[in-house]
């Protein structure tokens, strides 16, 4: 096992308490006199393991926001034994080495300043490092954002163009397509118009006879026997209702189609008006259509 070393260098504290080398320097030179170290100046000087724990001490009360007065006042409590212990041995070294020339001293602090530097230097290449490493990384953050920004923009235009395909879709516009009114037209009051005047249903409450409730109607009356298909137009601005019943119990087919208008009556309402009632190829006469709407009112509870 290796025995541990009983002194080390500035560079060798400032790696073992994770101390970047500008702030060790600035630790030392700023409570110099609090901490201990031997062998001269420059890159001669070294502290013993006991400085470890002021440096420490150092980081610890800068972290908790302490005054420059406070933390000296703090190691002059706490360390000034260590710190009278050293002043003493390197009195003791300055008698025996009085007779060295001021040329050895200015050496010194040349030294000192070079290990300073060596120090900076040092961190000024770890900064470097880190700064091209989060350079990099923010490169391949980019292109991945950048990409993730394209794939979004593309599904966003196929959303667009599916959305525009759907309201073709359900305006009729599409040759051969499906085309639907929407909710708001079919839960309008359904009207006729005779003599002049709208007439429609009211149910229970105030709930009104809608178109959509024509079509509820309509598909409730198919059974096993009698099958009904209902499908929509959109022709010349009205929406158009074309049933077709197939009643094997009965052998009879049936073809109705139902022209519808939005209409807006005297009073300011927007309905669905019946245009026209047509039953196997012939118009249904107005006194029909009031029959059928009489009879509606009995079922819907009018």
């Amino acid at each position: 096992m290796q025995r541990q070393s009983k002194y080390m260098s500035l560079r060798e504290v400032g790696r073992r308490l994770d101390i970047p080398p500008s702030t060790i320097v600035y630790y030392k030179d700023k409570f110099q006199r609090f901490i201990p170290s031997s062998g001269g100046e420059g890159r001669r000087r070294r502290y013993p393991m006991e400085a470890l724990e002021i440096f420490r001490r150092i980081r610890e009360m800068f972290g908790e926001n302490w005054t420059v007065e406070q933390i000296e006042n703090e190691l002059a409590l706490k360390f000034s034994g260590l710190v009278n212990n050293d002043q003493r041995d390197q009195r003791l070294t300055n008698v025996a080495g009085a007779s060295s020339s001021g040329l050895e001293a200015v050496l010194a602090k040349i030294s000192d300043a070079l290990d300073d530097q060596g120090l900076f230097r040092s961190e000024i290449r770890s900064l470097r490092d880190e700064v091209r490493g989060l350079r990099d990384e923010y490169a391949d953050m980019k292109q991945s954002m950048s990409s993730r920004v394209s794939e979004l923009e593309l599904r966003l235009k196929d959303a667009v163009a599916a959305n525009e395909r759907l309201e073709r879709i359900v305006r009729g516009e599409r040759s051969g397509g499906i085309a639907f009114p929407d909710s708001e037209y079919l839960e309008r009051p359904l009207v006729i118009r005779a003599n002049g005047e709208y007439l429609g249903v009211q149910g229970t409450g105030s709930k009104h006879f809608s178109l959509k409730d024509f079509v509820t109607l309509i598909e409730r009356s198919a059974s096993g026997a009698r099958v009904v298909d209902t499908s929509w137009q959109y022709t010349s601005g009205n929406w158009v209702l074309v049933v077709k019943l197939d009643d094997s119990g009965r052998a009879v087919q049936q073809d109705i189609v139902l022209v519808t208008a939005q209409t807006v009556t005297p009073s300011g309402n927007t309905v669905t008006e019946i245009v026209r009632l047509n039953i196997d190829g012939v118009d249904a006469p107005d006194s029909l259509l009031l029959s059928l709407f009489r009879q509606v009112r009995t079922v819907f509870g009018g």
